[in-house]
Parts: structure tokens; sequence; C-alpha cells
């Protein structure tokens, strides 16, 4: 009879163990910024990405106290580029970040803590995984010009309120 318990106990021991049961989602990847030509997707592990950029992981529900949208339109050597749906948020973990996507329009959704916090777009940049600076979009290193509403703007502008931004790369 004793053989028996201890046969159940170690076994119920070991199959957690064994199973490689986990509770909750894998560990999220390194945030890692790609230099590729386009197509870019939003990256898997958007958790990571949040980290990155240095901004705070925001339940999915999290709407803060002013949201507001902004339209952003990207090119590379005068070829317009797709800004995919999901950018800064993580289903898997139920997180997003400040300045997020939510479809392929174009249209960024700036939902921070706070009426004052302004997300830049080297965040935004960072969140989908790309290299940014003041002189490279990817591996598109050529020139960088970035207007909002047609007017000049430094590369790593924060995000206004109801606005158009406008990124051309070229190689």
């Amino acid at each position: 009879m004793r053989a028996g318990l201890l046969v159940v106990a170690v076994t119920l021991t070991l199959v957690p163990a064994v199973s490689g049961c986990q509770v909750g989602p894998a560990q999220p990847g390194p945030a890692e910024l790609r230099t590729s030509a386009p197509p870019w997707s939003a990256p898997r592990d958007a958790v990571s990405y949040v980290d990155k950029a240095g901004m705070e992981r925001l339940p999915l529900d999290f709407s803060g106290p002013a949201p507001y949208t902004l339209k952003l339109s990207v090119t590379v050597d005068g070829k317009p580029v797709e800004i995919p749906a999901d950018i800064g948020v993580d289903r898997l973990r139920a997180e997003q970040a400040a300045v997020h996507t939510h479809g392929t329009d174009g249209v960024l959704w700036v939902e921070a803590k706070t009426k004052a916090e302004r997300p830049t777009l080297n965040q935004f940049f960072t969140l989908w995984g790309i290299r940014y600076d003041d002189h490279c979009l990817a591996d598109a290193c050529g020139s960088l010009t970035v207007t909002v509403n047609g007017e000049k703007a430094a590369w790593d502008t924060k995000l206004p309120r109801e606005s158009v931004v406008q990124v051309e790369a070229k190689h």
C-alpha cells in the first residue's frame, strides 16, 4: 500500500515538470528594431517594445482622461507603407501602450494617463519595431523628412492631437 501511495505522490509531483505546464503566457521575446525594407508587421510580443520605448504598460480597456487620434502616413522612396493594426497592443497579455493602432488606416490612438502626456514619433516607431533616428527609417538613410500638418517638424516630434503627420524616407 505504501509503495502505491509513493508512486502516486512521485507521479503527481513530476507531472508539471515533465509536461512543461505554465500558468499564463510565455515570456515575451526581446524587442529588436528592424532595418529591413517594408512591409513591416506589428511586433508579436508588443510588451517588449512598450518597455523599450520607455512607456508604461496599460490595460487593453484603458482610455485615459483625454484620448485623441492623429493620422500618420509613411513613405519610403515615394511608395506608401501600410501601418498595420495592433502596433503597441499585446492581446495575449491584455496590455497596450499609450499610443497604438487599431486598424490599417494610419490612425494612431493616444490614450495616455494624463492630459499632458504626449508620446513621440520615435516612441511610436520603437513600438512598431523599426529603427528610426534623425536620418534613418529602417534601411532608408538617404534623407528623412517629417511634417506635421504640412509644416516641417523634428524627427522625434511629439504626437499632437488631431494632426496629420507625414514621414518620408529615401535611400
